[in-house]
């Protein structure tokens, strides 16, 4: 795979990883995937980030190390909405992933400077390709569950629908009961500015067909 193609699927990978987790936007680059899995091998189980920075935050017996609010909003998301997507029994099946990863194949071909790279695939691309489908395709089910649970306003997010009110009466509630906790009052502030501040969002109209099928047809689903 050359350079233009792995740019254009880590841009995808990240998309998976934080648009649809509510993050607002690419992830910061200490949390996207690759950096993570760096990060697993340079630091003590239960430890996220630098040790020598400021504790940021707690969750779930992660103690996060971190000077960026997205960051620590990235990392609490993650880990909650894992262990939320275990209990919901939130899973993807191969040909879920099959399908959507055939979609984002067809759309990406519709771009000639991209259609004759896709015809040079390697089973490096295509693992690539099936990991970016199940990171989706999973959040969109948690995305979904959330809405079902919490119910409140849908947002627009470049990565799809995301529950937006859902997603702050979890974070209260999981707060309340002690899995995260903030420990930083600025970064806390720039933390729960995403989910408090309607100005830097655009919602789906209440009531309209746009909500009814928000989270009623799987995107993976549709297309010839």
């Amino acid at each position: 795979m050359n350079g233009r193609m792995k740019t254009r699927l880590r841009h995808l990978i990240c998309l998976a990883a934080a648009s649809l987790m509510g993050c607002g936007g690419d992830p910061p680059q200490s949390a996207a995937p690759s950096s993570v899995a760096v990060e697993a091998q340079a630091t003590p189980a239960g430890i996220h980030g630098d040790p020598a920075v400021a504790i940021a935050g707690r969750v779930l017996g992660t103690v996060v190390h971190t000077q960026d609010a997205e960051e620590l909003r990235y990392v609490v998301l993650k880990e909650l909405t894992d262990r939320y997507a275990a209990a919901q029994g939130i899973t993807v099946t191969q040909a879920e992933k099959e399908r959507y990863a055939a979609l984002v194949r067809e759309a990406l071909s519709k771009d000639p400077a991209v259609a004759a790279e896709l015809g040079e695939e390697t089973a490096e691309d295509r693992a690539a390709r099936l990991e970016i489908a199940a990171a989706f395709i999973k959040q969109w089910k948690i995305n979904r569950a959330l809405y079902q649970q919490y119910g409140g306003r849908i947002g627009f997010q470049q990565g799809g629908p995301e529950p937006l009110d859902a997603y702050r009466a979890f974070l209260e509630e999981r707060q309340a009961a002690g899995d995260f906790s903030i420990e930083d009052t600025a970064l806390a502030a720039q933390f729960w500015r995403y989910y408090e501040d309607d100005s830097i969002h655009s919602f789906v109209e209440p009531g309209s067909a746009d909500e009814a099928k928000a989270f009623g047809i799987q995107p993976w689903m549709s297309g010839p």
